[in-house]
């Protein structure tokens, strides 16, 4: 939904909120008076941010898993020297 900017004449307050195209505010959120005006605003888009290289999905769990691989073999080692009685 979009975010549309009000202004209130009673307590001099602006405000922001989010409605639908269809609604229209009757009040103010502040102060409860009826004299508000809709400011004229700029509408933002907001865009996904390439990645210079982006990553596979699950590569960080991948990555995680072939480090320990190697530290699970190097203890897997130390326990097989190891002679217990």
């Amino acid at each position: 939904m979009p975010k549309y900017s009000y202004f209130c004449e009673s307590c001099k307050n602006g405000f922001e909120i989010t409605h639908s195209i269809k609604e229209r505010l009757e009040k103010c959120e502040i102060c409860g008076d009826i004299a508000i005006r809709k400011l004229p605003c700029i509408p933002t888009y907001l865009t996904k941010k390439k990645e210079e290289n982006p990553r596979k999905v699950g590569s960080v769990v991948e990555e995680y898993i072939e480090k320990n691989k190697e530290q699970l073999k190097n203890e897997k080692k130390k326990l097989k020297e190891v002679e217990y009685k």
